[in-house]
């Protein structure tokens, strides 16, 4: 019974682990996300002025606005690049292992009593079946019983009278 709650806590502490793994992760993607778009929201409003200043003058400052909005939107994309390319680490494998581990344990452990509850199962029958002859006819079960003691009681007896 102690190896089976030992069991039980070892797999819940590995799927504590797994969820603790993979909420860091998307944390991190939620982070590098937002970010990304904050940058967005600011690369459309620099190109915004650079739509602006393009048309007030043709060659000016609208140029460096469109080079600073072409810049944000560079690291807007390389942001969600990187976030969508994030994935647990190692630790992760390493709780799913100690888990299956423990679960297969668990279930090795529910074979060994199921079959120890089938022989005492079968054990049952057989008594139940044993009970029910000797009730139904108690002589047959009474002579089976006596009948060998006294033909073996009967030969030797014979054999005594011949010598």
């Amino acid at each position: 019974m102690e190896s089976t709650v030992r069991n039980l806590r070892i797999i819940w502490r590995a799927e504590l682990l797994i969820i603790e793994a993979k909420l860091q992760v998307a944390a991190k993607k939620i982070g590098a996300t937002a970010f990304a778009g904050l940058v967005l929201v600011f690369g459309l409003a620099m190109l915004n002025v650079a739509g602006f200043f393009a048309l007030e003058e043709i060659w000016g400052p609208s140029y460096a606005a469109l080079a600073v909005a072409g810049a944000d939107f560079l690291v807007a994309i390389i942001l969600l690049l990187w976030a969508s390319g994030l994935k647990t680490g190692p630790e992760l494998e390493l709780a799913k292992e100690v888990r299956d581990a423990g679960l297969e344990e668990l279930e090795a452990k529910a074979e060994d009593l199921q079959e120890e509850i089938e022989r005492t199962r079968d054990e049952l029958i057989g008594l139940k079946n044993s009970l029910t002859s000797f009730a139904k006819n108690p002589l047959d079960g009474a002579l089976a019983g006596l009948l060998t003691p006294i033909l073996t009681l009967l030969i030797k007896s014979m054999s005594k009278k011949k010598d």
